[in-house]
């Protein structure tokens, strides 16, 4: 840019020799504008010659940003996998079957819980010769067998199914590792990161349900169990209420009959 200003500052005297041979006339107003277009000219040099340092920059750190780990990364930071083994247990009488290929699987839950529970039966036309007094209680505590029945099948269906697709949800971790992994080029672009990275998220998330709903079943455990020590509680507090009520009548009504059977009594 210099070199260009110095060579039109050179040729300003020749032009203006040129015009004076001619006309005899110079025009500073000529020259002020070719003096501010040059000075202009070296301004944009200067802002082209700092854009072009500032993109070198970011093209260094770019490739700098893409350089890989000097390291096998699949042999040394590969974890070992600890395999989740399914349920098993003799079956002599044919009874516990049922139950392992539901809790391994998730399904026919109510036939194998059938086949390794007690049978409830139902009180039928028995119930109708239970006091008036005692059939609420009857009733609750049957209620509370069945619903005890209720969750341990729910847990069940819940625990076979995580153990059904634990096979897949490992070989889409073990899949993820692997690309992660991986040295190839192609597989660690910043999109192949991000995505790597969401993927890692979504089976986080997957594995956070999967907890929630085994959490969620043992608090049905939980809540049946209170349910259970609730209700003897309140039989215990009944029967105390009833004894303070009318234990002293009861008491009165059998001393005086033994007193007469002991009076009536010879040998």
């Amino acid at each position: 840019m210099r070199r260009v200003f110095l060579s039109l500052f050179g040729l300003l005297p020749v032009s203006a020799v040129l015009v004076h041979g001619q006309w005899t006339v110079f025009d500073p107003s000529v020259f002020a504008k070719v003096t501010a277009q040059l000075v202009e000219m070296q301004h944009q040099l200067s802002q082209m010659i700092q854009t072009y340092q500032m993109i070198t920059n970011q093209y260094n750190q770019m490739i700098w940003m893409a350089r890989s780990i000097p390291v096998n990364m699949a042999v040394r930071y590969r974890a070992v996998l600890t395999p989740w083994y399914l349920a098993s247990a003799t079956n002599t009488y044919g009874t516990t079957g049922g139950w392992i290929a539901a809790i391994n699987s998730g399904s026919s839950v109510a036939s194998g819980y059938a086949q390794a529970s007690e049978a409830l039966l139902p009180y039928g036309a028995a119930l109708s010769s239970v006091p008036s007094d005692q059939l609420s209680r009857l009733e609750k505590h049957y209620a509370t067998i069945e619903l005890t029945d209720g969750a341990n099948q729910n847990d069940i269906e819940t625990i076979g199914m995580l153990r059904a697709h634990a096979p897949e949800v490992e070989q889409a971790i073990q899949s993820l590792e692997t690309d992660s992994l991986s040295n190839d080029p192609d597989y660690n672009t910043e999109i192949a990161v991000l995505n790597k990275i969401n993927a890692a998220n979504v089976i986080a998330l997957r594995n956070e349900q999967d907890t929630n709903k085994l959490l969620a079943a043992l608090a049905e455990q939980q809540l049946i169990q209170a349910k259970r020590e609730r209700d003897s509680e309140v039989k215990a507090v009944n029967t105390q209420i009833q004894m303070l009520g009318e234990g002293q009548a009861i008491l009165s009504a059998q001393s005086s009959a033994w007193t007469s059977a002991m009076a009536d009594y010879h040998l």
